[in-house]
C-alpha cells in the first residue's frame, strides 16, 4: 500500500508527547467526531505481520456489529493471519505505555450519536511503537447507513520532528480531508502542548457506566422522546439543545441507578426528586421509566402543561431549613441547580443516612446565595468552583464520585454521592455547620437546630419568582435617548466624509471605543444599565439601525450602504426594505439622512446559528 502525505508539521515535542496525542485520539474520538457517541475498545494485542496482511483480512472478515470483546478475541485468534500474534489483551494498556520497538492492533468498535444515519463501525488501527506511527482502517457494519469513520486508511506518524498525516495514494484527492486538516491535525498538535490535561480535573468521560450499553439507552430514548418533544417545545430556549441534553442526563441516571440496583440487589426502583427542575424534561424521562419523582421549582414552565399526570410537578421555593429535608426520597438531582448548587450535598447529608445526589454544577454560588469568588489565581472560575463543590460533598460524609457527561454543553462535570464515609449512629452536624460558617457573611448559632422558623444560612435569598427581563429594554427612554445623544455627538466630533451614490456627501462620523465612553456618560446612568445585564454595549447593540458595535468600539451604521445581519433559523430570503421617513438619522443627524425616498432593495442575510 503506497501513502501519500496531505498535511505535516515541524514540532519541538518529542515521541512521548505523539503518543500522549495518540492515545486521547484513540480512546476518545468523539471529542472531535461528534458523529461518534462513544467508542468502546475491543482488544488491543501485539502483532508480527505485515499491514498488507491486516487490510487484508479487513476486507475479507464479515463482522457482527453486535461482537463484544470475548467474541471478537476468539474470533482474531482462530484466523490463520494471527498466529503468529501475541494473544495476550492489552486493551487496558495506555498507548504511552505499550511497550517501545513493537507492533500492535488495537480494535475498537465506534457507535453513532445518530442511528439513523450512521452505523456501527469497527475501526482497527496498527500501533508500530517502533517508528512512531499508527495506521487506521474502518469496517462499517451497514451498507445502508453511513460510517462513522474515513472511508480511506490513514497514517499519523512522528518522525525527524514533524507530525505527518497522510493517506492512501488512490485517495490522495478526496474532498474529506479538509475534516482531517482543519480538525483532526490542529487538535493533535494541541493535545502534544497540552501540559495540563495530566493535571485536569477529571479526565474521561462516561467513567462510570458502560459506554455500550449507555450508546444503546441513549438511541432508545432519543427515539422514544426526541423528536416528539422537539417538536412540541413551547419555551424559547433552544430544543435541540436542552432536549437531548435531558435525555442524556436521563440515560446516564438510568444506568447508575440499574447498576444500583444489581449491586444493592434490590427490584424496587430508585424515587428522586428534581431541586430546580426547571422545564422539567428530566423528571418527565425518568417518570415515565418507572421512577417515581417530583421536580419543584420557584416557577412553572408552559411546557409543564403537556406533561401527563404522571410528570409530578410543584412551584415552591426552597430555603435551606429543617423545612426542606426529604427522609423518603432515595436520590436528589441538582441538575444546574444555581443557588442551590451548594446545598445539595447539604439537605442529601441531613435528610437521611441512606439519602444520595446526582449533582451538575453550572453557575457558582455560596451557601448565602453570593456569586462565588475564585480563591486559586491558576484556575479558571469553573475549575475552582468544582473542587470547591468536591470538597462540601467531603465534608458532608459523602464518598465522592466525579465524572464528565456528554452533553451539548461546557458544564458537563458530575458529582454522584451515594455512600458515606461514616457510620449511622455517627453525628455529621458539626462538620457541616463548619464549611457553611467559613463561606457565609453570617454564622447562624441555631444552625444545630431543627427549628422550623431557622433558616440555615441567614443570607440565603433564593432567586426572584418573576424572572426579570435584563436586556436593557426596561429603563427609563430619557435615560436611553440621552445616552444615545452622549455617543452620537462624540462620534459627530470626528469627521469622516463618504460620498453617497446620489451625488451628495455625509458625515460618517469618527469611531469610539467602549471605554472611552464609559468615561464619558454619568456615572448614574452606567449603574442603571449594570442592573440591566449586559449595560452599555447591550444598549448600543440594541440601537443597531443607528451603531455598530465591533470589536469593543462603536461608530455610526451607514443606513442603506451596510447588510443587517439578523438571525433566523434555517431560512434565507431576499427582503426589501422601506425607508422610514422619520428615522432617528434624519431628525438628529447634522446632514440628515442619507436615503431618498425610494425603496432601497438590499440582501438581508438571515444567519442561523444552531
Amino acid at each position: 500500500m503506497e501513502f501519500e502525505v496531505i498535511i505535516s508539521k515541524q514540532c519541538d515535542e518529542d515521541a512521548t508527547q505523539f503518543w500522549q496525542s495518540i492515545d486521547i485520539w484513540l480512546n476518545k474520538p468523539h471529542v472531535i467526531n461528534r458523529r461518534i457517541l462513544v467508542s468502546s475498545r475491543l482488544i488491543t494485542f501485539e502483532y508480527k505481520n505485515t499491514e498488507t496482511e491486516l487490510f487484508n483480512w479487513i476486507n475479507e472478515s464479515e463482522f457482527n456489529s453486535l461482537f463484544e470483546i470475548s467474541e471478537i478475541e476468539n474470533y482474531i485468534f482462530s484466523l490463520k493471519h494471527f498466529h503468529n500474534s501475541c494473544k495476550t489483551n492489552l486493551n487496558q494498556s495506555s498507548f504511552i505505555n505499550l511497550e517501545n520497538n513493537k507492533k500492535f492492533i488495537n480494535i475498537s468498535k465506534l457507535l453513532p450519536r445518530n442511528s439513523e444515519i450512521f452505523a456501527p463501525t469497527l475501526e482497527v488501527t496498527l500501533v508500530d511503537r517502533e517508528i512512531n506511527r499508527i495506521t487506521s482502517f474502518y469496517k462499517c457494519f451497514s451498507n445502508e447507513k453511513q460510517t462513522l469513520g474515513f472511508q480511506y486508511p490513514y497514517r499519523i506518524c512522528y518522525e525527524n520532528n514533524q507530525i505527518i498525516i497522510s493517506v492512501e495514494k488512490k485517495y490522495e484527492n478526496n474532498f474529506n480531508f479538509d475534516w482531517i486538516k482543519k480538525q483532526l491535525f490542529p487538535r493533535l498538535i494541541k493535545w502534544m502542548n497540552d501540559s495540563e490535561m495530566k493535571n485536569s480535573f477529571i479526565n474521561g468521560s462516561l467513567n462510570l457506566v458502560s459506554n455500550n450499553r449507555y450508546a444503546t439507552l441513549y438511541n432508545q430514548l432519543k427515539e422514544k422522546y426526541g423528536a416528539e418533544i422537539v417538536k412540541i417545545w413551547p419555551e424559547n430556549t433552544d430544543p435541540l439543545k436542552f432536549v437531548y441534553e435531558d435525555i442524556a442526563i436521563a440515560t446516564y441516571l438510568l444506568i447508575i441507578w440499574e447498576d444500583e440496583r444489581d449491586e444493592l440487589n434490590i427490584k424496587d426502583k430508585q424515587t428522586f426528586l428534581d431541586l430546580g427542575c426547571g422545564n422539567g424534561l428530566l423528571v418527565h424521562i425518568l417518570s415515565s421509566e418507572g421512577h417515581k419523582g417530583l421536580g419543584i421549582d420557584l416557577r412553572e414552565r408552559k411546557i409543564w402543561h403537556l406533561f401527563p399526570e404522571s410528570t409530578c410537578l410543584e412551584v415552591r421555593t426552597i430555603i435551606p431549613s429543617s423545612k426542606s429535608l426529604f427522609p423518603d426520597v432515595d436520590w436528589l438531582i441538582g441538575n444546574h441547580s444555581d443557588e442551590l448548587t451548594p446545598w445539595i450535598p447539604v439537605i442529601a447529608a441531613r435528610s437521611s443516612y441512606k439519602c444520595r445526589f446526582f449533582l451538575l454544577p453550572c453557575c457558582a454560588y455560596e451557601f448565602d446565595g453570593r456569586k462565588y469568588q475564585r480563591e486559586t489565581a491558576s484556575r479558571s472560575q469553573y475549575l475552582d468552583y468544582m473542587y470547591y463543590i468536591k470538597k462540601i460533598c467531603e465534608e458532608c460524609g459523602f464518598v465522592i464520585q466525579i465524572d464528565k457527561l456528554r452533553i451539548p454543553s461546557t458544564k458537563r462535570t458530575c458529582f454522584i454521592g451515594k455512600k458515606r464515609i461514616y457510620s449511622q449512629d455517627i453525628d455529621r452536624e458539626n462538620e457541616i455547620k463548619k464549611i457553611i460558617d467559613e463561606r457565609s457573611l453570617q454564622k447562624n448559632d441555631n444552625f444545630s437546630s431543627f427549628d422550623e422558623n431557622k433558616q440555615w444560612s441567614i443570607d440565603f435569598k433564593p432567586r426572584e419568582i418573576n424572572e426579570k427581563v435584563r436586556n436593557c429594554t426596561q429603563i427609563d427612554k430619557n435615560l436611553i435617548n440621552d445616552i444615545v445623544n452622549i455617543v452620537s455627538n462624540q462620534l459627530l466630533s470626528k469627521t469622516r466624509i463618504i460620498s453617497l451614490t446620489n451625488n451628495k456627501t455625509w458625515n460618517a462620523g469618527g469611531q469610539v471605543e467602549l471605554n472611552q465612553l464609559a468615561t464619558i456618560i454619568p456615572e448614574m446612568s452606567l449603574k442603571s444599565l449594570k442592573n440591566e445585564c449586559g449595560g452599555l454595549q447591550t444598549l448600543l447593540k440594541n440601537k443597531s439601525h443607528i451603531f455598530c458595535v465591533e470589536s469593543g468600539k462603536v461608530r455610526f451604521r451607514i443606513p442603506g450602504t451596510e447588510i443587517m445581519r439578523k438571525r433566523k433559523k434555517n431560512k434565507k430570503t431576499l427582503t426589501k426594505i422601506r425607508k422610514e421617513k422619520n428615522c432617528w438619522f434624519h431628525e438628529n443627524h447634522p446632514d440628515g439622512c442619507p436615503l431618498t425616498d425610494e425603496i432601497i432593495e438590499f440582501h438581508l442575510d438571515l444567519l442561523y446559528q444552531p
